[in-house]
């Protein structure tokens, strides 16, 4: 019986070990991008993943992970305009950990969970331009 359960719990190391991934274990789940900048309002912060509503600078926000290169961050207020913040990707670090311990599986599931890339910035100056009058 005890070699049962010896053989069970190998068994349960090796498959948790041969079927996760570095990159989805270390960063899975949505990035955070940090936004700061002097705006004396507050602001609504529009991503792929979520809205946020009366936000006071400075602020984090989450975006969806995957089409990450692209996606854009779209700032409004009642006063003032800002240009959407667009985001670009890189490679992941920990994306190499599979190919280092021969995890072909875990590099599949990366690849799916889009965990190889992560944004190439995370920190962004949020600056607004006062809206014309006349604007509308």
């Amino acid at each position: 019986m005890r070699k049962l359960y010896i053989r069970c719990c190998l068994m349960a190391a090796i498959s948790i070990t041969s079927l996760s991934s570095c990159a989805t274990l270390f960063s899975g789940g949505s990035p955070k991008i940090y936004l700061e900048g002097n705006v004396d309002e507050p602001i609504t912060v529009t991503t792929q993943k979520r809205v946020y509503e009366n936000v006071v600078l400075p602020c984090t926000v989450k975006v969806k992970r995957h089409k990450l290169d692209g996606q854009r961050i779209k700032i409004e207020s009642e006063n003032y305009k800002y240009k959407d913040i667009i985001l670009g990707k890189t490679i992941n670090g920990w994306a190499f950990g599979n190919i280092l311990i021969g995890g072909t599986v875990g590099w599949i599931v990366d690849l799916i969970t889009n965990s190889v890339s992560r944004p190439s910035q995370t920190h962004f100056e949020v600056y607004g331009t006062k809206k014309d009058l006349n604007e509308e």
